[in-house]
């Protein structure tokens, strides 16, 4: 006994000194104080903040683009209404610059006048509404709206040079006439040729207001593009506010529907049991699936740059029963047989492709370095995939699993049976996540909608302005086929078809290009753990549609008064 406890002793002195040892090399301690800035909802604020900035400076400019086009066409109208008062100012002697002037002044004050009423509106309303939506998902305090003077400045100048400019060349171009032509009714086009007629078996079944109107698009060209370049830019953005909702919105499903099929994941206090908890889940019958894994947070090292990345470990078979890993565009199945299966977004940041190596951690900090085999689809943090054979020949340990992923019908309410009885540390579900991001997506419902109503109101402005301006040109026209008997019903069809038409060929120009517009914007308000779909649903385009094409009809039901007012007398009268 005595030599028994002489070898104990020796050996307890030994691990003493070692301790000491290990104790005396230890490094100065150091404080890490983490403060409100590090938790995990002020770090989501301060992301959602960011994307808001960044929109900030895409929507204005999609928007200022539209606005352009109609500030243009207006001005444009205004001029063409008033080329004869132009032509007497100038047959008068008045000097090309102060005839321009006179518009320049007038656009001046239009711009000035409008910026004054909605500057401090939009600045007031579009701020409101969106910390609305964040009080919803945030507890936040009451909102102090500001309004930065340099933003103002910038709408205000900006606009205004726009406006100034157009006008200037607007006048400009007509200031190139002789007076004698200008205080005369501008001459029509000459009808061209279309390409229609060159197929008789169509041209002769077409009306003759069809083949009216088909001539009349070809002539008047630079109505044309008008009419579809704006009317594709607010159907781009009405397609671009339903598909930010849809894209976002669809993160949810995908990542915990698609790509991870289990809902509960069962953590053991005692390892030692989870294979009895195992056997125990697989025997009840509402379980489809319990596959034992373990998972960390580890450092994953790159030639740019390092990132925290979670690693799962599994049986290669178990694999598929739980994780769908498939490649984002082709969807096809990824394995971890050759090498390690990492995320998409994790491999964007990281620059990492197939076939590259990349150094890892493993559970006890050892770094080693393994080969990509694949490139899965993921929306929300950075995962890697390995298998367990191939963990354990990297890193010379020995895989101890101490979760089990379960995906079953009311998982939770039989799990907790078994909380007590094995020892189980934690059930955690997807119910509390995905409900937090359902709310936060919910909450973009009013954004949407106020970007539909800008959206449709530049439209609503664009088909007014532009049926207006083709009604004042072809006003002696419109005036001759009534003089020549033409009826109410008539005379609309000769009219209104054109713009029908125009609008619907601008609305299928939009469609596309809202994708376009959602793959920009998306990449815009890109956050680190997060990748944004870039999927338009086709109610998006077909939301998009429907309004465009009811702003369009509404616009034909409005400018029916203005045809049926024309006067004949008045419109065929002759400046001599």
């Amino acid at each position: 006994g005595q030599k028994q406890l002489d070898e104990e002793a020796e050996k307890a002195r030994i691990e003493l000194d070692k301790a000491r040892q290990q104790l005396a090399e230890l490094p100065e301690a150091e404080w890490m104080i983490l403060d409100h800035s590090m938790h995990y909802s002020t770090y989501m604020f301060e992301n959602n903040s960011d994307q808001m900035w960044k929109i900030g400076y895409v929507f204005p400019m999609l928007f200022f683009l539209v606005a352009a086009l109609v500030c243009m066409t207006t001005m444009k109208r205004l001029v063409d209404e008033q080329r004869s008062q132009i032509g007497i100012f100038s047959a008068l002697g008045f000097s090309k610059g102060k005839i321009i002037s006179k518009y320049v002044i007038y656009a001046l004050t239009a711009s000035l006048l409008g910026s004054v009423i909605a500057i401090p509106l939009g600045m007031a309303m579009f701020p409101t509404v969106i910390y609305f939506c964040w009080r919803l998902m945030y507890d936040l305090p009451d909102m102090v709206l500001t309004m930065p003077t340099y933003i103002a400045v910038l709408g205000v100048c900006s606009f205004t040079l726009l406006m100034i400019l157009v006008t200037t060349l607007v006048v400009r171009s007509i200031l190139k006439e002789n007076p004698s032509r200008l205080m005369r009714p501008k001459a029509p086009k000459n009808a061209k040729k279309v390409f229609l007629e060159k197929i008789p078996f169509i041209w002769k079944r077409m009306s003759f207001t069809s083949k009216v109107t088909a001539r009349n698009i070809i002539r008047y060209k630079s109505r044309f593009f008008m009419t579809v370049i704006g009317v594709a830019g607010c159907t781009s953005l009405l397609v671009l506010g339903f598909a930010i909702k849809g894209s976002i919105s669809q993160v949810v499903s995908i990542q915990y529907g698609d790509i991870i099929t289990y809902n509960t994941t069962v953590t053991m206090e005692d390892t030692d049991r989870l294979e009895e908890v195992h056997r125990k889940l697989l025997t009840d019958d509402n379980v489809q699936f319990a596959v034992p894994l373990t998972s960390y947070s580890s450092m994953a090292y790159t030639d740019e740059k390092e990132n925290t990345i979670n690693v799962h470990i599994m049986d290669e078979a178990d694999i598929p029963k739980i994780f769908n890993l498939r490649q984002r565009t082709s969807g096809d199945p990824l394995t971890v047989e050759d090498g390690v299966v990492i995320s998409e977004k994790f491999s964007r940041l990281c620059g990492v492709s197939v076939g590259d190596e990349i150094t890892i951690e493993s559970s006890n900090g050892i770094k080693k370095q393994v080969e990509v085999a694949g490139i899965c689809e993921m929306y929300t943090q950075h995962y890697l995939f390995i298998s367990e054979e191939m963990y354990e020949d990297v890193f010379n340990e020995t895989v101890v699993y101490d979760t089990i992923a379960v995906t079953a019908t009311d998982s939770e309410t039989r799990i907790n049976k078994y909380q007590k009885e094995l020892g189980v540390k934690n059930i955690a579900d997807f119910t509390a996540m995905k409900a937090t991001f359902n709310n936060m997506f919910d909450s973009l419902d009013i954004i949407i909608v106020v970007i539909t109503l800008v959206a449709g109101s530049l439209s609503l402005v664009v088909i007014m302005n532009l049926t207006e301006v083709n009604i004042s040109e072809r006003i002696r026209e419109i005036a001759t086929l009534k003089v020549l008997g033409f009826n109410n019903g008539e005379v609309y069809s000769y009219i209104f078809k054109e713009v029908f038409i125009l609008s619907m060929i601008g609305m299928l120009v939009g469609l596309p290009f809202g994708k376009l517009e959602l793959v920009f914007v998306m990449d815009i308000i890109d956050m680190e753990m997060v990748m944004f779909p870039t999927i338009v649903q086709p109610t998006s385009y077909i939301y998009a549609a429907i309004i465009t094409l009811v702003f369009t009809v509404f616009v034909i039901l409005l400018m029916r008064k203005t045809l049926r007012n024309v006067e004949m007398v008045e419109s065929l009268k002759s400046v001599e």
